[in-house]
């Protein structure tokens, strides 16, 4: 299978003959002069009459849809104006003899182009992987030390030297002299009271659904049992609930079906629910090219394991439009443990965070990268996530919240976002960039512990914020917190803190649901065929001693160590 043949998308690069795998994968895409480089796009089309392409399925301000026509204009007067609308969004055009790509303000929509300052050809993609076999580009070593240990790449890092993920809200233009990226203008972020923010946030939220629903009467919930979804059923008013569609994933462990199931009943709504589906009699033939085709579609740089188990769960739903709660913990402090309150840090601090909390559940097992590497890697990964801190700021807790929205959100949550964008069409309300700038505004301690949603969701609908929430107290409960919640709290972080004491001394991690048999699979196809990963023995980081154990039988791997090997073994595809 070939890039194009995972997802919908362009190339465009300034001059010069492409190499011949990437021709190969370039087959039955259509190639075009556009100013000064060459354009070639595969299951997309220009709007009418114009050389614009829209490169996601949303299209959406707070009010509601943008039409393509107009996207067409602004993509070739004013590109950087579109970066507003809702992610995930992007659109290609022709402007001043060159091509041009503009992102949303979250960077959700995936896209990709060579460094500005890097020498060789100019490049602009929707997919890194072709991007960086256009470049005949170097593997990234910086960005697989931390994607070993993270899962997905920080800033705006791919695995490939020379190629980089197209900022937030940046615009890029290539033309004969190569990219020119123009950054979006900065946002004073002056503080807004607590009441305010709240009912600001209201009147938002319940324009942006009311809006969507207009349009897409049909559209989905995805409804768990925690609180961002709960907050946009009830930015919905209980006039329009009578009806509404809703899914819910049951997943082992969870207690989301009873809640979602209780709350779809009380208001007429038309609720389905699935469980995962089971792997075992999967073959692993199937399983193998179920996380490379996952691998492909993620541009090898996010988790392919969980992504192909959840795409077998999915099948049982019907795909359209889905209303998302994804995002919402931006604005709830997700990184925050302890006591809220402002404060400096130093990197000892930040590599206490990525120990614990980042690296902690994704990392490959020890003895699969070389021991000069892992040593190496772990410094860097270290050194990028200390980095990322500091382009968040000075203080602490504002930092985090930065790492939260610009690194994990964007480079996890935006591949995978982007990943499924053709099969359904995802609506995140809480992603809108003035949603995100009043969370932005807000204080720390206003996000602590939940109490900026909280207090959003009384607003909202009192009577659903009394329901308790999967695992937690209700909303009021935690808007209106008792005498006895820092007690209560501090006995919350001593749990948290004692499961992952266990977790890192004993060095595993948590697997995404479906992941282990899924893994599993995948390593018998290995096994039965080794040719497929000889790739591997080509990376000088991998140990061939593992890889000679894991053949062998002897090595069980661990879903993220299959999940990596996967992303290792697509990224080499298209160098040869």
């Amino acid at each position: 299978m070939t890039a194009p043949a995972a997802l919908p998308g362009v190339l465009a690069w300034a001059s010069g003959e492409l190499p011949a795998a990437v021709r190969r994968s370039l087959e039955g895409s259509v190639e075009t002069a556009a100013g000064s480089a060459r354009l070639a796009y595969w299951g997309l089309r220009p709007v009418d009459g114009s050389a614009a392409i829209v490169l996601s399925r949303v299209s959406r301000r707070t009010a509601g849809a943008v039409p393509d026509r107009e996207v067409a204009e602004l993509v070739a007067t004013d590109p950087g104006s579109l970066s507003r609308l809702l992610p995930p969004f992007a659109a290609q055009g022709v402007r001043d003899g060159g091509v041009v790509v503009v992102a949303d303000s979250m960077g959700f929509r995936q896209v990709f182009h060579s460094d500005p300052a890097a020498a060789g050809t100019g490049v602009l993609s929707t997919s890194a992987l072709l991007a960086g076999w256009a470049r005949g580009a170097d593997p990234d070593r910086v960005a697989v030390a931390v994607q070993s240990l993270l899962g997905w790449q920080l800033g705006q890092r791919t695995l490939f030297e020379g190629v980089v993920k197209l900022a937030p809200g940046a615009t890029a233009q290539l033309g004969a002299e190569g990219v020119a990226v123009t950054p979006p203008e900065p946002e004073p972020l002056d503080p807004l009271p607590f009441d305010r923010a709240v009912t600001e946030a209201a009147a938002l939220m319940r324009t942006s659904l009311a809006a969507l629903l207009d349009d897409e009467p049909d559209a989905v919930l995805q409804l768990t049992g925690g609180l961002d979804s709960r907050l946009l059923l009830s930015a919905i008013p209980a006039s329009r609930r009578a009806g509404l569609h809703a899914m819910t994933l049951s997943v082992p462990g969870s207690g989301d079906v009873p809640i979602a199931r209780e709350i779809c009943a009380q208001y007429g709504m038309v609720h389905e629910v699935h469980g995962l589906a089971d792997l075992g009699g999967l073959d692993p033939v199937e399983a193998w090219e179920l996380c490379r085709e996952a691998a492909l579609r993620l541009d090898g740089m996010s988790d392919p394991v969980a992504s192909a188990a959840l795409g077998v769960a999915e099948r049982a739903f019907e795909q359209g439009v889905r209303i998302s709660g994804l995002g919402g913990e931006v604005a709830r402090g997700f990184y925050y443990v302890g006591r809220v309150r402002d404060k400096e840090y130093t990197r000892a601090d930040a590599e206490q965070l990525a120990s614990w909390r980042m690296f902690a559940n994704e990392a490959v097992e020890p003895g699969l990268l070389t021991e000069e590497f892992s040593a190496w890697g772990r410094e860097a990964a270290n050194r990028e996530v200390y980095e990322a801190l500091r382009r968040g700021g000075d203080e602490w807790f504002r930092a985090t919240d930065s790492l939260y929205l610009r690194d994990r959100m964007q480079r996890w949550a935006g591949a995978t976002d982007t990943a499924v964008g053709q099969q359904r069409i995802v609506v995140n309300p809480m992603l809108d960039h003035d949603f995100l700038r009043i969370c932005g505004r807000l204080t720390p301690q206003d996000k602590a512990h939940a109490r900026f949603l909280a207090a959003l969701q009384l607003e909202l609908d009192p009577e659903l914020g009394r329901r308790p929430l999967e695992g937690r107290a209700s909303p009021a409960a935690l808007a209106h917190p008792s005498a006895w919640d820092p007690v209560a709290q501090t006995l919350r972080t001593g749990r948290r803190f004692a499961k992952k004491a266990v977790q890192v001394a004993r060095r595993g991690n948590r697997p995404p649901a479906g992941g282990d048999v899924l893994a599993q699979k995948v390593v018998e196809r290995w096994r039965a065929e080794p040719s497929l990963v000889a790739a591997l023995r080509t990376a000088d980081f991998v140990s061939d001693e593992w890889l000679d154990g894991m053949l062998a039988g002897t090595v069980e791997p661990r879903p993220s160590s299959v999940g990596f090997l996967t992303n290792v073994i697509v990224a080499t595809e298209g160098g040869a």
